[in-house]
């Protein structure tokens, strides 16, 4: 997979996107065509028999193509019933967009087995939807970018982070919510990205206190653990409830992590 990624920008440019325009203060769909280079790595090398990609992009009133905003991508878990991103964008859709983001999801147009929704699929996916929002807005090419997730698919933004910051993408912020386990060290040593700019990232994890299949104590140990590996921007927030989507500490993430990039852009005197 990791020899398709000099082709992305490419990729990204030569994506075919049915839609119109983007909404502005509200969600836009699009459908786009996997192009056979985005099909292969979709496949990790075979051709996959995903030919189209579904797209929610959720776009602030405010959004300005003269001015830069933050992106940030959705992922959903693999389990099935609960495997559609486009569908848990929706539910924190409305406070990205008070908060001036840009939400991005993907999902394949066909239904794909579990054992082949993997990283590489989600990559390819992924592409193909930032260059749908590429089209619509050149921003996004320079744009800093955040990952987010629930449960398995805190999991997949980790190693997404860790692919789009080996193109030499601004990566501000992890938020990943309901995740029993870190893959994080393991993403940044295959996409080579294991330096100090990275474990910069801000990681913020989040935990229902009643949760049952994420517990608060697997939450707390994902956080010991990235400390021990060096991630210096590690915060752990509980909210009540239990495995369930909780969009309320989001907001807190959003914030966290545009400080955090607005700290990156200041020089020092």
């Amino acid at each position: 997979m990791k020899r398709f990624l000099a082709m992305l920008p490419a990729l990204l440019a030569a994506a075919t996107v049915s839609a119109a325009g983007l909404t502005l203060g509200g969600i836009s769909e699009f459908q786009v065509e996997m192009s056979a280079d985005l099909r292969t790595i979709a496949g990790r090398g075979q051709l996959s028999p995903v030919t189209h990609a579904l797209v929610t992009i959720a776009a602030p009133s405010n959004l300005d193509m003269a001015r830069e905003f933050p992106v940030m991508i959705i992922s959903a878990t693999s389990d099935p019933e609960y495997n559609s991103s486009r569908k848990l964008l929706l539910a924190y859709y409305e406070v990205a967009l008070q908060s001036g983001w840009i939400l991005v999801a993907a999902d394949p147009a066909t239904e794909v087995p579990v054992a082949q929704d993997d990283v590489a699929m989600r990559l390819a996916l992924n592409t193909a939807a930032m260059a749908v929002l590429a089209k619509q807005w050149p921003g996004v090419n320079t744009a800093p970018l955040a990952f987010g997730g629930f449960s398995g698919g805190a999991k997949y933004s980790e190693w997404l982070a860790a692919s789009f910051a080996s193109q030499g993408r601004n990566i501000i912020g992890l938020y990943l919510a309901g995740i029993n386990a870190s893959t994080l060290q393991s993403a940044a040593q295959s996409f080579k990205v294991v330096n100090d700019k990275f474990k910069r990232t801000p990681i913020f994890l989040q935990v229902g206190a009643s949760d049952k299949i994420s517990t608060p104590a697997e939450h707390a140990a994902v956080s010991v653990e990235l400390n021990r590996l060096g991630f210096k921007n590690v915060r752990l927030e509980a909210f009540p409830g239990g495995h369930e989507v909780d969009p309320r500490p989001f907001r807190v993430a959003l914030e966290w992590f545009r400080q955090f990039a607005t700290a990156q852009t200041v020089k020092p005197k």
